[in-house]
């Protein structure tokens, strides 16, 4: 059997524990646990902040039983809604999702940005009052006022839990085609 000569084992020995500690010191990219709880209760109370500080105002102005399963058909009005934001969307989705929280998931919602379009509606189809068809003239302002519909676990709707948005216009229309639609959405 050769002998290793000391000197250079311990050479080898000294550079292989300066490795081996090189590599252990070096800053890692992962943050720790704690910086990482830190990060998430900040995001949350960032979130809290921003919804405390964006909720939509609106007014639930009508409610009544017209559905056949029992459930109730609400008719809220919105601040005038701004074509050129389509944060829109979000408020409806918002708005939807506290009031499906708070009156229970058979729910059915009507979102109108003017009082008088949403009077219309309601006499039209809410309490029938209204006794005759729109004119031309009224579905086309229905069309940029009526701003979004939901209805939740409704099982003759296209979806069981149903979002329209622009339901009286056509995807042709001139100021609100391009967010007609109609989605799946449930709330959360």
């Amino acid at each position: 059997m050769k002998k290793i000569n000391p000197i250079i084992l311990l050479f080898v020995i000294a550079v292989g524990v300066y490795v081996g500690l090189s590599i252990n010191n070096e800053p890692t990219t992962e943050p720790s646990k704690d910086e990482t709880e830190v990060t998430q209760v900040k995001k949350e109370e960032q979130k809290e902040q921003n919804i405390q500080i964006s909720e939509p105002n609106y007014q639930t102005v009508y409610s009544i039983e017209k559905r056949y399963d029992g459930g109730i058909s609400y008719y809220v009005l919105l601040d005038p809604v701004d074509l050129n934001n389509p944060t829109f969307i979000d408020n409806v989705k918002y708005i939807t999702n506290k009031l499906v929280s708070e009156k229970g998931k058979k729910t059915s919602i009507e979102f109108f940005d003017d009082k008088n379009a949403l009077e219309l509606s309601y006499k039209q189809y809410g309490d029938l009052s209204l006794g005759r068809t729109l004119t031309e003239n009224e579905n086309s302002w229905q069309g940029i006022h009526y701003i979004a519909g939901y209805s939740g676990e409704l099982e003759t709707d296209l979806y069981l839990n149903t979002l329209y948005l622009f339901p009286s216009a056509s995807s042709d229309h001139p100021q609100v085609g391009k967010y007609v639609s109609i989605m799946e959405y449930n709330p959360e």
